[in-house]
């Protein structure tokens, strides 16, 4: 009986004609995990903003005493009174105002003037070489708070900082983001030129960043029915987050809202770190399986 000869496993060494793309393509993943990590942080700080703004309320003003005092005014041109200011008023008014005819009778007798008191004794001179004790001054009470006016100058100051932050933020991860393509893109040329490993990782890498790209892009500029963008204008989420849309009664409005600026930001978020993974792995079979 003859003995079936086993099918050993081809080993792959590194291939020295592949050094010179090999020094190509490391030149390109340090560009490329530069351009990832600036986008990464970019939209990561549009999803932070967006959870300030939301959740922790740190852009809302105290809203003032307007409320209060256009209250009374709102009763008077009802043309009603509150009842329990009727009651106050009623039980505060004197005998003679409620009944002008009856007169108030003399229950207890009158009151005797009070005696003066007797003036305060100053205290005596501190004898020859003793030092006078020192009266302790109290001190001052905690304070109770920050005021209005100081909550509302620390939410306008908060706004100008996260804007200044978010408003270049804006520029530099689209630019981040489009470079990043085209990096891939250069990387995926150069590997395919070389017949090296991590083809299939790298292509799904480069067609999840472009996913990505479409999230951050700003096509309200081309088309003006579509305003979604991972990258959103501050400004426009506080004047959405002012006009209480969150908390609409209509379920579309609270969706949209949530949607476009908490929804969006974090797709993007998924599909920058899914591309970000498929990249290492064609990495690490295109360069570090040559060295």
């Amino acid at each position: 009986m003859a003995l079936e000869t086993r099918r050993e496993q081809t080993v792959r060494l590194p291939n020295p004609s592949a050094q010179p793309f090999v020094a190509a393509l490391k030149t390109a993943r340090f560009f490329a995990v530069l351009f990832f990590w600036v986008a990464m942080v970019c939209v990561l700080a549009h999803v932070v903003a967006f959870v300030l703004t939301e959740w922790v309320g740190l852009y809302d003003e105290p809203a003032g005493d307007a409320s209060a005092q256009t209250a009374p005014a709102t009763a008077s041109a009802r043309g009603g009174t509150p009842w329990l200011a009727l009651v106050e008023s009623t039980a505060s008014a004197a005998p003679g105002e409620l009944f002008p005819n009856v007169e108030p009778e003399e229950t207890s007798p009158p009151k005797q003037p009070a005696k003066p008191a007797p003036p305060p004794t100053p205290p005596a001179p501190p004898e020859e070489g003793t030092i006078a004790p020192v009266p302790e001054t109290p001190e001052p009470a905690p304070s109770a708070g920050l005021t209005d006016d100081q909550r509302r100058a620390r939410a306008q100051k908060y706004r100008q900082v996260t804007a200044n932050v978010l408003r270049p933020a804006r520029v530099v991860g689209v630019l981040s983001s489009m470079l990043l393509a085209v990096t891939l893109f250069l990387y995926l040329q150069i590997a395919l030129l070389g017949r090296l490993m991590g083809i299939r990782q790298l292509t799904r890498a480069l067609f999840t960043l472009l996913l990505f790209l479409v999230t951050v892009l700003p096509w309200g500029t081309v088309f003006e029915d579509v305003q979604a963008c991972a990258l959103y204008d501050f400004e426009t989420l506080l004047s959405e987050h002012g006009t209480g849309v969150a908390g609409g009664d209509e379920m579309y409005s609270a969706a949209a809202y949530y949607g476009r600026f908490l929804v969006y930001p974090l797709v993007s978020l998924l599909l920058l770190a899914i591309s970000g993974i498929e990249f290492a792995s064609g990495y690490g079979q295109s360069v570090l399986a040559n060295e």
